[in-house]
Parts: C-alpha cells; structure tokens; sequence
C-alpha cells in the first residue's frame, strides 16, 4: 500500500483512495510551540528527531503505518522543519510543497530539486509571491534564493497542468515542477484551497505513469531515447545511400 504522508496539512476528500493518508501532528506528540501557532517549524523538526533522525524517519512511518509501497510527503508551511533533513538522507518517491519553503540552510531541498530535474523522484512546488526579498515571509523569493539558486537550476517556461487554477507562471525541468502565484491572486493561508487541484495535477499523474503525457518517464530516459532514434536515422540513411550506390554501379556495369 503506498502512504502519503502530510506536515500541517490534512488529504482532500475523494483523492487516491487506495492510499493510506496519515496527517502527522507534533502537537499530539508533545512538541508544540509557544504563541500563536503551535505548528511552528520547531515544531516539525523535534517531531522528525522523535521518528528516528537521519536514515531513520521512512523506515519507521513505514512499520508505524503498515506502508509497502510508495511514499509521498505533502507538506505546508512550517512542515520544512520536518522535510528539509529528511530530504538530505532519505528521499521519498514524491514530494509536494504547499508554499513550504521560508529562510536558508535548504540543502535536503536542493538535493531533492536537482534529483528531480534529472529524472528523480518528484518534487512540485507552488508559491505565493509576495513580491519581496523577505526569505523568512515569502516563500516563493526562498524557493528562487535558496532552492533553485544553489542547485544551478533555471527550469523551463510550461503549460499549468489541469486542474490548476490559471494565473500561475509555471517552470519545469524533468521532474520539477514550479508553479508561481502572485500573493493577491493566491495568499499563503490560502493554500489548501489548491491541495486538492495541486495533487491532482501533480501526483495522481506521476504515480499513475503519465504526468505532462510523458509516462512519467525520467528525464534521462527520454534524452537517451532521442540520441538513440537519432543515431538509428542516421544509420539507416547510412545503409540506403550505400545501397544506393551499389545499385548504380552495378546497373553502369
């Protein structure tokens, strides 16, 4: 059974019945924080230290959950505290970011980007751009600055996969997907109102084979299958022209 797994998010109604669909609560574990917001990035990251740390977080949500399949962690907000360390040692088979992204130190998220942009497990992002350069309260600039940025990535201008609402700049390479809302169209408290749409135009598709019309193949495989075909028409050609050749010369003869 595949498990998706969800940092200050809950599953939408109705979407991959067949999975299993567990909100993980630091809360309810003990490690809630002071103020106004209980599930702060702290918060997450004491509740990822509780699940075992370093290699050991999959392995046990994996035995916690009774999960034989693939994993996906969906994750807003504060749940970077959780996703950023996990995502340095032990990748999941998806991730999706719901404006989760805010200050630096993102390497687990750069590793994740740069996997993802040859081809690796899936990591799709959307953001509410507050226009500023404010990493601690906009998390679209965090995403450019620490994420993209430090990884070397420049994705590629794309179609919005349906059912995402329209008026979003979209960018993709390989398996990254970067989807780019202005705040007043789209406010980060307003993100699950898109949890939905987002899965639906990002992981019901990659798991079923067929994100973008692509079979959900990795980027390398398709670059490999081009050179290949390329190298194949030319050979052929090769063939019939000296075939060609040959012909008329015997016809000379």
């Amino acid at each position: 059974m595949d498990g998706i797994f969800y940092l200050k998010s809950t599953a939408p109604k109705g979407l991959l019945p067949n999975a299993k669909h567990v909100a993980l609560d630091p809360v309810a574990m003990g490690f809630g924080c002071g103020g106004a917001d209980a599930y702060c990035s702290t918060a997450y990251s004491q509740m990822y230290s509780a699940l075992g740390g370093a290699g050991n977080v999959l392995p046990t949500l994996r035995k916690k959950y009774g999960v034989d399949g693939r994993i996906a962690i969906v994750s807003y907000s504060a749940g970077h505290g959780f996703l950023n360390p996990l995502l340095l040692h032990e990748p999941p088979d998806a991730v999706l970011l719901l404006d989760s992204t805010f200050g630096g130190g993102k390497t687990g998220y750069v590793k994740a980007a740069k996997a993802a942009a040859s081809g690796g497990p899936l990591f799709a992002t959307v953001t509410s751009d507050k226009g500023t350069t404010d990493a601690l309260n906009n998390g679209d600039y965090a995403f450019r600055k620490f994420v993209l940025e430090p990884a070397g990535l420049n994705p590629s201008s794309t179609s919005s996969q349906p059912p995402m609402p329209a008026g979003a700049t979209v960018k993709r390479e390989g398996d990254l997907w970067y989807y780019r809302y202005p705040d007043a169209q789209l406010h980060h408290w307003d993100m699950g109102k898109i949890l939905k749409p987002f899965m639906e135009a990002t992981l019901v598709p990659y798991w079923a084979g067929t994100l973008s019309g692509k079979g959900g193949r990795p980027f390398w495989f398709d670059v490999t299958l081009a050179v290949l075909t390329a190298a194949a028409t030319v050979w052929a050609f090769t063939k019939i022209s000296k075939r060609g050749e040959k012909n008329v010369g015997e016809e000379d003869g």
